[in-house]
């Protein structure tokens, strides 16, 4: 245990020293940009970088050495910065705001692709050449192929601009009070709706062909056999046998996909504009909003490597056959 969480606090901070310099290699530095335009403007050089240093929190004449060791003492008082998309805006309080709404949309569809994609593939892998796994084995392998910005894209021109049956963007409506009410709560799971539909039609494939595999692999198994000689019935030995041990290498899956859930869809939640974290990436990509993009960085690097680490944890438990050494 002690070596794993040496393991994963030595990726974090690799991953926070990278994303740190390899920013900062970007062109359009905005800090630069803001300080020459008010050299433009009139102001002196010194005016023009104390306004800088107290509107960015950021010494744009320091040596990026130093800028790095600064950012490291403000990461370890829990200090992620100010946005430059946002001034006067902590990455805090931005990850606050947007997180609920990538947890939500995200989750969702995650959890309801991986449903109804373990349930199909369950009864294609132990049915094969049966009805279902005619008819949505070719529809899942092409789905899984799709990226999810094309069937947003799709779902957005036909359901939102043709029929007109869903809005297009947000994350609820402008008139509607935010609360615990039911108009707010309507309103939610409306605009929600196209989002998450887009995300979960690309995962569903994926999930679907993975458990037919794995099924198919564990049909092959002597308890099979076993379980079979004795007289149980086809319900009795999918739910007692198969999908519990069809389930274990899906397991890591799911729960590495929990932690890249952190980081939103970014081009599902940009083509719908929704608040979410992946939206919230992409508006600071594009705005070279250095401290957004390392605080998000962060956030996304921490879930995986946890969710890893919790992945591995509890593989010793839910299967006997690894013991902790296998594991760790």
């Amino acid at each position: 245990m002690v070596r794993r969480l040496g393991t994963a606090v030595l990726m974090i901070f690799l991953v926070v020293t990278f994303t740190f310099f390899l920013l900062r290699l970007m062109p359009g530095n905005p800090t630069l940009i803001e300080y020459h335009l008010l050299l433009k403007q009139g102001d002196s050089p010194q005016a023009a970088l104390q306004y800088v240093n107290a509107l960015y929190g950021v010494n744009i004449h320091s040596p990026l050495f130093l800028q790095y060791l600064s950012y490291l003492g403000d990461l370890a008082h829990g200090n992620l910065g100010t946005s430059v998309l946002y001034p006067n805006t902590t990455v805090l309080s931005l990850v606050a705001a947007a997180l609920p709404w990538t947890v939500f949309s995200v989750g969702l569809a995650l959890t309801v692709s991986a449903i109804f994609g373990i349930l199909m593939g369950t009864v294609a892998g132990f049915k094969r050449n049966g009805l279902v796994d005619t008819l949505l084995t070719p529809v899942a392998t092409v789905l899984s192929g799709i990226p999810n910005y094309l069937t947003g894209t799709v779902f957005l021109f036909v359901f939102a601009v043709v029929l007109a049956w869903l809005p297009q963007s947000g994350a609820y409506g402008v008139g509607v009070r935010p609360g615990f009410n039911v108009p707010f709560l309507g309103s939610v799971f409306v605009h929600a709706a196209l989002p998450v539909v887009s995300y979960a039609v690309t995962q569903f494939g994926g999930w679907y062909l993975l458990m037919k595999s794995s099924t198919a692999s564990t049909l092959g198994q002597e308890f099979i056999v076993g379980a079979r000689s004795r007289g149980l019935t086809s319900s009795q030995v999918i739910y007692r046998y198969v999908m519990p041990n069809s389930l274990l290498p899906l397991f890591t899956n799911f729960v590495l996909a929990i932690g890249f859930m952190f980081g939103g869809s970014v081009f599902v939640e940009s083509i719908f504009s929704y608040p979410g974290l992946g939206y919230l990436l992409n508006q600071a990509v594009s705005n070279r909003d250095y401290s957004t993009m390392e605080g998000l960085f962060l956030i996304i690097t921490v879930a995986v490597i946890v969710s890893n680490l919790a992945a591995d944890l509890a593989y010793i438990k839910l299967d006997p056959r690894i013991s902790g050494e296998d594991v760790l």
